[in-house]
C-alpha cells in the first residue's frame, strides 16, 4: 500500500501528507525523544477511496474533489446530510489488499488494541487560522483486521460530522482544500496518563491513573505539578480527585453498570472504566523521578522549538515483562496559523542527535510574542495600538484588535467592538480579561512591551488559548469580497449540534440539575449571547461596568456632586432592568459597587483629598462594604434604583454586598436596605460575597446578623489567602485557586453555609478557568455554581456528569470528604 509512512521515517516533504501532529512526532522520534511507535495512512488514501469506491450516489465521488456548499443554518438539513454522508461511508469496505496492508502494519505494533487519530491539514496558502483540537474525534479498537477497517471508515468520517461541516463552512474552508490522515498507534496498558504544557514562563503537567480519557471525559480531576526549568523537580503540585480509570477491553462481555455512562461512545466502546483505590485516590499519579524525565523533556524540547507547546503523554509498559516507559503520543506546537507554513524548528537538514534543531535557510519565522491567554478564540485583523490614555478612542474602526497598555472600564464601547485584545499589563481577573470572556472575544494579557512592538494597522493573530500574538507578513488576511473586511474570528469550540452522538446529544437539549447555573454578567450586551443556554440565573451582575459607563474617567464623588441623584438612578436604571427583564422570574443578583483605584485612576476614597497610585494599597484600601460606612451616597443611589424597579415589578433582584470585612459593615449595610424596604418584597434575599479571609470565622455570626446566603469569590480570596497580587504578571504562577488553601478554605465555606443552613454558591473564575475543580465542589454540596458565558455549556455537562456518577457512587462512604 502507497499511502503508508512509519513515524520515525516521514521526511520534511511529507508533512502535507501526513499533518502536523505525526509530522512533529516523526521528527522527534529521529531526534531521539520517546515518541510511541505508529505509522500514518497519509491523506491521499482518503481521496483515493472516495474517487473509486463504487458509490450508488456519484456525490461521494465527488465530497474531496468539487466545490460542495451546504446551507448550514438549516441545522435540520445540515444534521440529516451529514449523518446521511457517515452511514454511507461506515458501510462502505476497504479493499481487501488495504485491510491486509493495514493489517500487516498493525501487527508490527506488538500491541491487542490500537488507537486512530485523525490529523488535518490546510493548503499552504489558506487565509484562515484554524484549531481542530476537539473538532474530530479519534477511535480505539482491537487490533483486528475487520475492526481497523472499521476504525479507519469512523475516522474518516469524522470528516463530515454536521458540527465539522458547520465549522468549515463557517471558516470559509472547502472540503476540497481538507487533507485528512490516520495516525495508527498502540494502546499499551496505561500505568499514568496527562499532558504537558509548556510556554517561556513555566512548565505545567496534570495526570491522572490510567488512560487521559477520564480528564477528557470530565471525570477526573488530574494531579497538578508545577516544574521548576532547571532541575524538573516540582515547585508545586496539587492531588486531583482521580476516582475513575480507563484501561482497554479486551472482550466482548457486555458493559456492566459502571460503563453505562460510556458504552454508547463509539470512539472508545472498547476502553473499560474502572474504580480507583482509595489508597490510588490518596497519592500522586507521578513519582519524583518520573516528573524529572518529564522536565527534562520538556526543557530540552522547548529550547529546540523556543516556542509554546503541549504534549500528550502516557507511562506503560509495552509488554508485562517490559519496564515502565514513559511515551510521547501527541504533540500540537503553538502556531494556530498553520496558513504561514511556520518552518518547524523540528525540519532539520541531516545532522547528528545531539545537533541543535533549526529551521532550514531562507524561511523566515514571524514575530511571536507571548503573554498569558485571557479569553479562548483565535482572531486575525489589523491592529489597533493606544499608547496613551488621552487619544481619542471614538475614531477606532470596529473589528480591529485593541492593543494597549491595560484597557480602561469606560472604554466598554470599544471592546465590544473589537475582534480581540491585547494588553501589557493585568491578569486572568483584569478588566480586559473578564469583558473578552463576556463578549466572547480572544485576549491575552501580560504580554510585556507588546505596544512597542506592534504599530497600528499591522496584521496580527491573537491566540487566546496559547497567549500568543503573531505578526504576519503584510497581505496575509485577505477578506472575503462578499463580506465587510472584518477580522476572522474562529469560536473557541464548534457551535454544538444535535445528531447522534449520545454524549453530544445528551447534553443539547436543556434538563435541570441539583446543582443550579448561575452566568456571570457585566453589562446588558452580551444577553444576546445566551439567548439559548440552560440557566438558573444571573450568579453574579457586576454593578461596575454598568456605572463606570456613566462616570466615564471621572471621579464618582465628584460626579454625584455635580449631576443629580435621580440622573444616575435613571441611567443606571436602564441596563439593570434588562438584565431582571430577560431572567424574569430566575433571580439576579446585582452585586453593588466594588470601586477599586484602578478602576478608575482619578478616583479618591471617600473623605480623601489625593489619589493612592499604588494597586496593592487600593486592594487592600477603601472599597466594598466599608466605602459605604465612610459615604453611603452612592450605595444609598444603587438602593434606590433596586426599590424603583421592584415597585415596577421585578421583584426577582437580589443584592450582594462586596468585600465584607466584618460583621459590623454588614449591619451597617443591611439597616440601608431595611431602610428602603427592599426586604418587604417576598423574594428578596440580601447575600455577601465570601472572599475576605475573615469569613472563614464569621460565616454563624453573619448569618445572626442576617446573611440569607453567601457566594465565594475566589479571585480575591485567592489573592489573599496567598498574598499573591492577581494584577501583578509575575505573580501568576502563584495566583492559583486550586491551592490546597484555596480549596481547603473553600470547602470549609460551604460546609458552614450548609451548617448555618443557608445556601452557598460560587462566582469567581476558578469554575471557568479550571473546569476540573466542578466536579469536587458539586462533590462538596455546592448549591450553584456561577460562570462566564463563554463556559456555560461546558459547565452544564461538568455538573450533570458529575451528578450522574455520584449516584453511581452512593455506595462510597468517602465521597464528600475534602482531599486537600
Amino acid at each position: 500500500m502507497d499511502h503508508l509512512y512509519w513515524l520515525d521515517q516521514i521526511q520534511p516533504s511529507q508533512r502535507y501528507l501526513v499533518g502536523d501532529n505525526p509530522f512533529y512526532l516523526s521528527q522527534m522520534a529521529q531526534q531521539g525523544y520517546p515518541v510511541l511507535p505508529g505509522f500514518v495512512l497519509a491523506a491521499p488514501a482518503l481521496r483515493e477511496f472516495l474517487e473509486t469506491y463504487p458509490w450508488e450516489e456519484p456525490l461521494f465521488a465527488e465530497l474531496l474533489s468539487s466545490s460542495v456548499h451546504l446551507n448550514v443554518d438549516d441545522t435540520r438539513q445540515l444534521k440529516a446530510i451529514a449523518q446521511h454522508i457517515r452511514e454511507e461511508m461506515m458501510a462502505a469496505e476497504l479493499s481487501k489488499q488495504w485491510i491486509n496492508d493495514l493489517a500487516i502494519a498493525a501487527e508490527q505494533l506488538s500491541s491487542p488494541g490500537l488507537i486512530l487519530s485523525p490529523s488535518v491539514t490546510l493548503p499552504k496558502n489558506t487565509p484562515t487560522p484554524v484549531k481542530f483540537s476537539g473538532l474530530v474525534e479519534s477511535y480505539v479498537c482491537l487490533c483486528d483486521p475487520e475492526e481497523i477497517a472499521l476504525g479507519v471508515l469512523q475516522t474518516w468520517a469524522e470528516l463530515f460530522r454536521a458540527r465539522s461541516l458547520l465549522y468549515w463552512q463557517r471558516s470559509r474552508i472547502e472540503l476540497r482544500s481538507l487533507n485528512l490522515a490516520v495516525l495508527v498507534q498502540p494502546l499499551h496498558r496505561a500505568i499514568t496518563s496527562g499532558t504537558l504544557t509548556y510556554t517561556q514562563a513555566h512548565c505545567e503537567i496534570q495526570s491522572t491513573w490510567g488512560l487521559a480519557l477520564s480528564i477528557k471525559l470530565g471525570q477526573a480531576i488530574p494531579d497538578f505539578y508545577q516544574i521548576e526549568f532547571d532541575r524538573g523537580n516540582a515547585i508545586a503540585q496539587i492531588l486531583g480527585n482521580k476516582h475513575l480509570g480507563y484501561d482497554l477491553r479486551l472482550n466482548s462481555t457486555p458493559p456492566d453498570e459502571l460503563t453505562a455512562e460510556t458504552s454508547l461512545l463509539n470512539p472508545y466502546s472498547c476502553l473499560q472504566p474502572y474504580l480507583v483505590s482509595d489508597e490510588q485516590q490518596q497519592e500522586f499519579s507521578l513519582k519524583p523521578q518520573q516528573l524529572e524525565k518529564l522536565g527534562a523533556i520538556a526543557r530540552n524540547l522547548g529550547t529546540h522549538l523556543d516556542r509554546h507547546f503541549i504534549l500528550e503523554w502516557t507511562l506503560a509498559k509495552a509488554t508485562e515483562l517490559s519496564p515502565e516507559q514513559i511515551y510521547i503520543t501527541g504533540v500540537e506546537v503553538g502556531n494556530l496559523f498553520p496558513c504561514l507554513e511556520i518552518p518547524s524548528p523540528l525540519d532539520p537538514p541531516p545532522a547528528p542527535k545531539s545537533a541543535p534543531l533549526t529551521a532550514p535557510e531562507g524561511e523566515g519565522m514571524p514575530q511571536i510574542i507571548v503573554g498569558t491567554g485571557a479569553a479562548k478564540g483565535v482572531a486575525a485583523g489589523l491592529a489597533y495600538c493606544i499608547t496613551s490614555t488621552n487619544e481619542v478612542l471614538e475614531n477606532i474602526p470596529p473589528g480591529r484588535i485593541l492593543i494597549a497598555q491595560e484597557i480602561a472600564p469606560h472604554w466598554l464601547h470599544i471592546l465590544r467592538q473589537a475582534a480581540a485584545v491585547v494588553t501589557e499589563s493585568g491578569g486572568m481577573t483584569s478588566h480586559a480579561a473578564i469583558l473578552a470572556r463576556e463578549f466572547g472575544i480572544p485576549a491575552v494579557v501580560g504580554a510585556a512591551k507588546v505596544t512597542q512592538a506592534i504599530a497600528t494597522a499591522t496584521e496580527i493573530c491573537v491566540n487566546g488559548d496559547t497567549g500568543e500574538i503573531f505578526v504576519l507578513p503584510a497581505g496575509t488576511i485577505q477578506p472575503s469580497p462578499a463580506r465587510s473586511p472584518n477580522p476572522i474570528v474562529i469560536e473557541p469550540h464548534p457551535m454544538p449540534l444535535p445528531e447522534s452522538d449520545p454524549l453530544t446529544a445528551s447534553f443539547s437539549q436543556p434538563f435541570p440539575t441539583a446543582t443550579q447555573l448561575f452566568v456571570n454578567l457585566s453589562h446588558p450586551s452580551s444577553l444576546d449571547r445566551i439567548a439559548d443556554t440552560y440557566l438558573d440565573g444571573v450568579g453574579l451582575l457586576r454593578s461596575e461596568m454598568m456605572a463606570l459607563e456613566i462616570f466615564q474617567s471621572e471621579d464618582p464623588y465628584q460626579w454625584r456632586d455635580r449631576h443629580k441623584n435621580q440622573e444616575f438612578i435613571h441611567r443606571i436604571s436602564d441596563p439593570l432592568k434588562r438584565v431582571a427583564e430577560f431572567f424574569f422570574p430566575r433571580p439576579v443578583f446585582y452585586r453593588s459597587l466594588d470601586l477599586r483605584g484602578y478602576d478608575l485612576p482619578a478616583m479618591r476614597s471617600p473623605g480623601q483629598t489625593s489619589i493612592n497610585p499604588n494597586r496593592s494599597a487600593q486592594t487592600l484600601g477603601v472599597h466594598g462594604a466599608f466605602s459605604y460606612l465612610l459615604d453611603p451616597a452612592l450605595f444609598d443611589l444603587e438602593l434606590e434604583t433596586l426599590a424603583k424597579l421592584q415597585q415596577e415589578g421585578l421583584t426577582n433582584l437580589r443584592l450582594m454586598i462586596p468585600f465584607v470585612r466584618t460583621v459590623e459593615e454588614f449591619i451597617f449595610c443591611r439597616n440601608r436596605v431595611q431602610q428602603f424596604k427592599l426586604d418587604s418584597v417576598r423574594d428578596f434575599q440580601l447575600w455577601i460575597m465570601a472572599e475576605v479571609p475573615s469569613a472563614l470565622f464569621l460565616i454563624s455570626d453573619y448569618v445572626q446578623a442576617g446573611v440569607q446566603g453567601i457566594s465565594i469569590g475566589t479571585n480575591d480570596l485567592t489573592q489573599l489567602l496567598l498574598a499573591a497580587d492577581r494584577e501583578n504578571q509575575q505573580m501568576s504562577r502563584v495566583f492559583d485557586p486550586r491551592h490546597p488553601a484555596v480549596m481547603r478554605a473553600i470547602h470549609q465555606l460551604i460546609q458552614m453555609a450548609k451548617a448555618a443552613g443557608i445556601p452557598c454558591a460560587i462566582c469567581g473564575g476558578a469554575p471557568t478557568r479550571y473546569p476540573e475543580t466542578i466536579d469536587t465542589l458539586v462533590r462538596w454540596g455546592i448549591d450553584g455554581i456561577s460562570v462566564e458565558p463563554e463556559a456555560i455549556a461546558r459547565t452544564h455537562q461538568a455538573i450533570a456528569r458529575s451528578e450522574q456518577r455520584i449516584l453511581l457512587e452512593t455506595a462510597r462512604p468517602d465521597s464528600g470528604d475534602c482531599p486537600f
